[in-house]
């Protein structure tokens, strides 16, 4: 199963399989500009500054509550999560990643240089989505549920910074994510005025979805139009990836996987919005695809396992990787999640999952608590317009909404990365007028 962010890198390259041309976008969810930079991210002279080096921990550790290891993930045993401290006492900021990331991802990294830049000790965990959290760190191997991911999240800090080195003076913690990771942050905020385990102060959504399902549904149709479903849509645009590739590297004369060799070929083949319609959906099936995998292996839905033979140590999972490559968003929710959780809930529907499931979850706390914010964009591709408008009523001036940026297009830009900073300290008094 794919399992890194570099599968993510060339999954915008496989965007470059389709017909090059004039094509207007297939869907309608974001315009070009909006498309563009969520697939390109800020331009290098638009990041704030970062300091020169980030002191980086690794920490692997093995949590008590997560399931019992299938024998094909043993190479998931531990959980890993990034720790940046400073060498005086500070607050520590937890970061959570967005759908399918790892801990010390680009996007990671950039909010962690930020932040200790700053002052901040900082924790970066991966998203609940991610295989490793799934395997590691989970108490139900099936993720997707804001209040169960939130508790696994929520116990996962707890467990870390409860072994902190002694040098490790903590005076304050708040909590920040990007993207779903924003949706979690907000959730594990809130069952944290509940227990006071943490007495997390302030949390910071960055790009999050409102409705879980919703934004699903929207990355689903972005694939089927600009992709396709069938699985021939999707072999076609596999040989495409590998000839445009091959052509790339052989007229550069260089073979190398780097994240600025990556950068130049996606800049040389992408060219229409329908290319980078396909870059972006492919991004979120890829990591859909380890999900839905570990939630069936887990659940024991028999999707793609047979759960009386579960698949072992060297079996080939080529089939299973071709037909999961076609599976969406939606089939995982109506073939694993809602399956799973509705034998374990007791009244619960598949209405109210979809309800639950909204960050109408909290809506009370995240209007009523001064201490929830949130920076988004105007043409985030996941939003609709009664969504943005929802999280601007819900929040007031504690939202920063910006005109362009896409699906966090302008993560670590100097605006955005001071509004954070601002909101992070208590000094935020609304956007510019």
């Amino acid at each position: 199963m794919p399992t890194t962010r570099l599968l993510c890198a060339l999954a915008l390259i496989l965007g470059s399989g389709m017909t090059l041309g004039a094509e207007p976008p297939a869907t309608g969810l974001a315009d070009s500009a909006a498309l563009r930079a969520t697939v390109y991210g800020p331009a290098p002279q638009d990041i704030a500054p970062l300091p020169a080096t980030v002191p980086v921990k690794e920490i692997n550790i093995a949590l008590p509550w997560a399931r019992p290891l299938p024998e094909v993930l043993w190479f998931d045993r531990r959980l890993r999560a990034w720790l940046a401290l400073q060498d005086k006492p500070a607050p520590v900021v937890i970061v959570i990643g967005g759908t399918g990331s790892d801990g010390n991802s680009t996007s990671q990294s950039r909010l962690r240089a930020i932040l200790y830049g700053a002052g901040y000790h900082v924790l970066s965990l991966p998203s609940p989505t991610f295989p490793r959290f799934i395997a590691a760190a989970s108490s139900t191997g099936v993720p997707g549920d804001l209040e169960q991911d939130g508790r696994d999240l929520y116990a996962t800090a707890q467990a870390i910074l409860a072994h902190l080195p002694p040098r490790a003076k903590v005076t304050d913690v708040h909590i920040i994510g990007y993207s779903l990771g924003g949706a979690n942050a907000a959730v594990v905020k809130s069952i944290d005025a509940r227990e006071h385990r943490l007495n997390i102060h302030r949390a910071v959504m960055i790009n999050p979805p409102v409705s879980l399902l919703a934004s699903m549904q929207r990355l689903d149709r972005l694939f089927d139009q600009s992709i396709g479903p069938n699985e021939a849509d999707i072999e076609q645009l596999y040989r495409r990836m590998y000839a445009r590739l091959a052509n790339f590297y052989r007229a550069n004369g260089k073979m190398r996987v780097e994240t600025t060799d990556m950068y130049a070929a996606i800049a040389a083949v992408l060219r229409t919005d329908k290319d980078f319609e396909a870059a972006i959906a492919l991004v979120f099936r890829l990591d859909l695809m380890n999900m839905f995998y570990e939630g069936d292996l887990y659940a024991g839905t028999g999707v793609f396992t047979d759960p009386r033979h579960p698949p072992a140590v060297g079996d080939s999972t080529d089939a299973v990787g071709r037909e999961l490559r076609t599976r969406t968003f939606a089939e995982y929710f109506e073939r694993v999640f809602v399956p799973y959780y509705l034998a374990r809930r007791p009244g619960a529907t598949r209405d109210s999952l979809v309800a639950q499931n909204r960050l109408d979850l909290i809506g009370p706390e995240l209007s009523g608590n001064p201490d929830y914010y949130a920076l988004t964009n105007a043409d985030d591709l996941i939003l609709d317009a009664d969504e943005l408008a929802w999280l601007r009523n819900t929040l007031g001036e504690r939202i920063a909404v910006y005109p362009h940026g896409g699906h966090l297009g302008n993560l670590g830009e100097r605006q955005q990365a001071a509004d954070l900073l601002q909101m992070l300290a208590g000094t935020w008094h609304g956007a510019a007028p």
